[in-house]
């Protein structure tokens, strides 16, 4: 299951070649493109986007939604972003088959039961009570080989079922609920504010939060870039980083403020806004919080060998 250096750059080449390239970013740079998702995880680039943040910090940033961090990788790797938002299984693909990247800022995590943001999901009618009826039967994850995928299967085996038993699929999160409705799959592993959005039109019912039981506090996402880049570019990572901070406290300052800027990011209703799970939110970085990932990476296969969490971890970055 894992990702050879030649799949990888060969899944670039075909990503980067729908991506417009941009070449007039110079050494010292305070202008630069940000691959992000349209979920929850990234409320404090929205905030900093919607308060000033980044131009305040003397950066002029084109923001660019994706599907999901494989993708992001793809961009950072052709130099088409300068940073991007990746879920922490992609990062670690990339750094074993011998990419430079490095995570830069404090990003989304989750926490058992107080901050969960994500679900898996299957309609309201389904017969699929628990991980065992899931045998058999086809998950939506939006990118295969992702923090999705991985802890879907985990949490599956963790509770007596076999994720080998199991076909999982490519959706995008806003897909997901539509392809579930037209009885196209049997379930969905989807994000907020996309789960919560799908549970309040009625169609589906929450089978579990998956994430908490697989681990009680993990990293799921943050932001990156290349070493090479990073190294050129002090000045601009840490004006980044300052902006991405000021984002965080403005989410703990204001946390109704931050929900509707989630759905209006993500282009949901309004009204969904105090209902929808969010992760936490913090401005260093743990290696704690990023070792027990790598570990279950590799146990399943998804990365050819397990490695120290620091290796991932920009020395710009601020630690937790």
């Amino acid at each position: 299951m894992g990702i050879t250096r030649r799949k990888f750059v060969i899944r670039v080449a075909v990503g980067v070649a729908g991506l417009p390239l941009l070449r007039s970013l110079s050494f010292a740079q305070t202008k630069g493109k940000l691959g992000y998702m349209k979920i929850v995880d990234n409320a404090a680039m929205f905030v900093a986007m919607e308060k000033g943040f980044f131009k305040a910090e003397g950066l002029e940033l084109e923001t660019v939604p994706m599907a999901g961090g494989a993708v992001i990788v793809q961009g950072v790797t052709s130099g088409d972003l300068q940073i991007g938002w990746t879920n922490v299984i992609s990062l670690y693909q990339a750094h074993v088959e011998g990419f430079d990247f490095k995570l830069v800022a404090g990003g989304a995590t989750n926490v058992k039961g107080t901050n969960e943001s994500h679900a898996i999901q299957v309609l309201k009618s389904s017969p699929i009570k628990s991980a065992k009826d899931l045998e058999g039967k086809t998950i939506a994850v939006n990118t295969l080989n992702n923090i999705v995928h991985l802890m879907a299967m985990a949490w599956i085996d963790k509770n007596g079922a076999n994720s080998g038993k199991v076909k999982f699929v490519e959706v995008p999160f806003p897909q997901m609920e539509a392809a579930l409705g037209a009885g196209k799959i049997d379930a969905i592993s989807i994000h907020e504010p996309f789960a919560t959005a799908a549970v309040q039109k009625g169609q589906t019912r929450v089978l579990s939060n998956p994430w908490g039981e697989v681990m009680p506090k993990f990293l799921i996402a943050s932001w990156f870039a290349s070493e090479k880049w990073i190294q050129k570019n002090k000045a601009m990572v840490q004006a980044f980083i300052r902006a991405i901070n000021r984002g965080v406290d403005a989410i703990h300052a204001d946390p109704e403020g931050t929900r509707n800027s989630m759905v209006k990011w993500a282009g949901l209703p309004a009204d969904l806004a105090g209902k929808i799970g969010s992760p936490v939110f913090e401005k260093g970085l743990s290696e704690k919080d990023i070792q027990g990932t790598i570990d279950l990476t590799a146990k399943y296969k998804m990365i050819a060998r397990a490695f120290k969490a620091n290796e991932v971890v920009s020395e710009l970055a601020p630690k937790a």
